[in-house]
């Protein structure tokens, strides 16, 4: 009819106001009992950033928090399932999932990574890959590494920026430490996230 215009909308409102609210519950968890520090891992970012993503059905947002943490969340995912079906070790990241020293509701808020990996593919499928996100992941990783390194403690080793979840690097000195990671989480997390990223969805233009 006469000046109406049809709206699509690509990421239905449930799910906005959803993952909003959520992100609102566990921030205020974990400001009170981690801190503020603790919005420093690449995860809590990308959990974070998901919201304007998600509300302005942003693809450059969306492809972006997917290019910057789509790897490192599957291997958490596949840390935990690990260790909860008893599977052979693969990585340390999830192993705080099983630390009997942190409450059990505490560790349950941790559960956010299993929507964050939900998310992270399905956002690029619905809204589009940008093939254009992965310069800008990297320079964000550097800066993000840098500022945890300068502004965190040892513990509780945020962004593994003073010790891998794995033994490899015990003898590195802190330089060479963050050299790897550096060189590391881009070329190695966020490209291989990237080309997967490609490889699924990169012939849906955003």
């Amino acid at each position: 009819m006469g000046g109406e215009q049809l709206v699509i909308t690509l990421v239905p409102t449930w799910l906005k106001v959803a993952w909003t609210a959520m992100v609102l519950v566990i921030v205020l968890v974990y400001w009170r009992h981690r801190g503020p520090a603790n919005f420093l891992w690449f995860s809590d970012i990308a959990f974070l950033a998901l919201v304007p993503g998600l509300w302005l059905e942003s693809s450059f947002i969306v492809s972006l928090v997917a290019c910057m943490v789509l790897v490192p969340e599957t291997l958490w995912s596949v840390s935990f399932f690990g260790r909860l079906l008893n599977l052979p070790r693969v990585t340390g990241l999830a192993d705080y999932m099983f630390d009997e020293g942190i409450p059990l509701w505490l560790r349950a808020v941790s559960l956010f990574h299993l929507p964050l990996l939900a998310a992270l593919v399905w956002g690029p499928w619905r809204l589009g890959y940008d093939p254009g996100v992965y310069p800008w992941a990297a320079l964000i990783a550097w800066v993000v590494l840098l500022l945890t390194r300068w502004l965190t403690k040892p513990e509780p080793n945020i962004n593994h920026v003073y010790r891998f979840p794995f033994a490899a690097g015990a003898k590195l000195t802190p330089v060479q430490h963050m050299l790897v990671l550096l060189v590391a989480v881009p070329l190695v997390l966020q490209l291989s996230g990237h080309v997967l990223l490609l490889i699924m969805f990169g012939n849906q233009a955003p």
